[in-house]
């Protein structure tokens, strides 16, 4: 919808006024100076005949040096309002007599741009000599503002009124514009704009007398036909949509006839390939887990007790150090009171034999890193086990939100100056899971992340829903992995990592737990550019 500051209306409301003022003021300017430029003019010819009748009298009293007479002619000049300073200069002798501003003043420079000087020759007179010889000059300075004096106030109303007398015709030729034109064009704007397209003939359109037999007259006229024209085309279309529509209800319901026979033998073979299909899925997947599972537990179980029982042996073996440390402490505090000098280099030189102090200092950390060893086998250990769900777990709805909070928790990424971390996952639905799991799968992917970032970056994490399936997007910024690293990523101990530093589990153990989920897992990744893993969680 065109805005009112926009419209026709307006424009023509802002041309007419905007013109009517530039033309005024144009107009007068020019009527004002044509005037100015006569009134300076008129001036200044009066001014010549009165110096033209003055020079006579002035010329005789010159030639007789009639101060007296001289002095009342140059008064009789200054009886002009406009005229400043008169004076009367003899040619050969420099003789003057002066009447009103002196030198001093006339040459001001704060009034002489106003001061005009106006002259006339004295010749002599005629009674005295046959010769018009030049004997002096009558000059008369007079000051152009006293010339304009009341020519300004003048023009300034002559503007003024030519002003208003244009916005007074303006403002007319606005109203009878908009009585006669604007306001009839805007009328049949609105009635075209309220046509309805169902039905574009139901209001025909029809210019107000005002307009009638003039070019919007003929645009209205083949505006109706065009409608016409389109009501005729929707009334065409109506009828071959209901044509059409007619004929597919027909075709369905033959369709229908012909093939619901066929559904129902098919449903019943249908019913049992799917019943075979679950039946037979279910088996294997029967199988598999019974089988995971069973080497889960076989192998936890025949790891665990040799774990258990050395790790039983570390503890007893670390108390004995410790005592046996102090008690060769206690040994080395009692040597000087050792009477046998012989015995007590013995001793000496055993302990330096053995090196005791060295013993003392290593024998902690080679307990502290055996039991780093066994905590990893266990690890090991407890990740095998989720190559299989058993049969007692139990999924349950849970927020993968909250699942990856406290996995970030675990990590402690979020301490790590170096990183930052971004995560958008509030949004989400609950999806049927392993809660323990999921949260197992969250730790090892930011786990890889935070170590392919070695020297800090940034961590995404964003989820999407879809139909059927709940995705979560963990990328980082790290060192990425090639097509040859991408290809054994999620098999089992493959890892890039210094030996100590990872078991190569983390993303089979993802894969295991996100199959046996019934979800994925993708990854995507290239040197250099960080690395994306895809989770994909069933809603239902």
């Amino acid at each position: 919808m065109t805005s009112r500051l926009s419209s026709i209306e307006s424009k023509l409301t802002f041309y007419v006024l905007s013109f009517s003022i530039v033309l005024g003021v144009l107009f007068s300017a020019a009527q004002i100076g044509f005037d100015y430029t006569a009134e300076s003019r008129r001036y200044h010819e009066l001014t010549a005949q009165l110096l033209e009748r003055q020079s006579g009298p002035a010329a005789l009293t010159l030639y007789n040096y009639d101060s007296s007479s001289m002095k009342s002619i140059l008064d009789s000049l200054l009886m002009n309002p406009a005229v400043v300073a008169s004076v009367i200069v003899e040619n050969d002798t420099g003789f003057e007599q002066r009447s009103g501003l002196s030198k001093r003043e006339l040459s001001d420079t704060a009034n002489s741009f106003y001061y005009r000087a106006h002259d006339v020759e004295l010749l002599e007179p005629a009674i005295y000599s046959k010769n018009s010889r030049v004997i002096g000059y009558l000059i008369v300075w007079s000051d152009e503002r006293l010339t304009r004096q009341g020519f300004e106030r003048r023009a300034g109303i002559t503007l003024l009124l030519d002003v208003l007398r244009n916005i007074a015709l303006a403002v007319v030729l606005i109203l009878v514009f908009r009585a006669r034109l604007t306001s009839p064009l805007k009328r049949l704007m609105e009635r075209l704009m309220a046509i309805d397209p169902r039905q574009p003939i139901s209001a025909p359109l029809v210019v107000e007398g005002s307009l009638r037999n003039s070019e919007l007259d003929d645009l209205a006229h083949k505006m109706n036909d065009v409608l016409r024209a389109m009501e005729g085309e929707i009334s065409q279309r109506q009828q071959a949509e209901t044509r059409v529509r007619q004929l597919n209800e027909q075709l369905e319901e033959k369709v229908k006839a012909r093939t619901q026979a066929l559904n129902d033998s098919n449903s019943q073979l249908q019913s049992s390939l799917d019943e075979l299909q679950r039946t037979q899925d279910l088996l294997l997947q029967a199988q598999r887990m019974a089988s995971l599972g069973h080497l889960a537990a076989g192998m936890a179980h025949e790891i665990n007790n040799p774990i258990a029982v050395v790790y039983s042996n570390i503890a007893t073996l670390s108390e004995y150090l410790t005592e046996l440390i102090a008690l060769a402490d206690q040994y080395r505090t009692a040597e000087g009171g050792i009477a046998d000098k012989a015995l007590a280099q013995a001793l000496i030189q055993m302990r330096t034999a053995i090196d005791l102090d060295f013993v003392r200092d290593d024998a902690p950390d080679l307990v502290r890193t055996s039991k780093q060893s066994l905590e990893r086998v266990r690890n090991i250990v407890s990740e095998l086990r989720t190559f299989a769900i058993s049969e007692n777990q139990q999924k349950e709805t849970a927020s993968l939100d909250e699942l990856m909070q406290q996995a970030m928790a675990e990590q402690n990424i979020s301490q790590r100056d170096d990183l930052r971390v971004y995560s958008h996952l509030q949004q989400l639905p609950l999806v049927p899971c392993i809660p323990e799991q999921v949260r197992l799968v969250f730790n090892n992917i930011l786990h890889n992340a935070a170590d392919a970032m070695p020297s800090g970056g940034t961590v995404e994490i964003a989820g999407d829903m879809q139909d059927e399936w709940v995705a979560i997007m963990v990328k980082d910024s790290g060192t990425g992995m090639n097509e040859e690293d991408l290809s054994c990523a999620i098999n089992p101990f493959f890892t890039r990592k210094e030996i100590g530093q990872g078991t190569g589990l983390g993303l089979t153990v993802a894969y295991n737990v996100m199959v046996n989920h019934g979800g994925e897992l993708l990854i995507d990744s290239s040197p250099g550019k960080g690395t994306v893993v895809t989770l994909r969680f069933p809603r239902h």
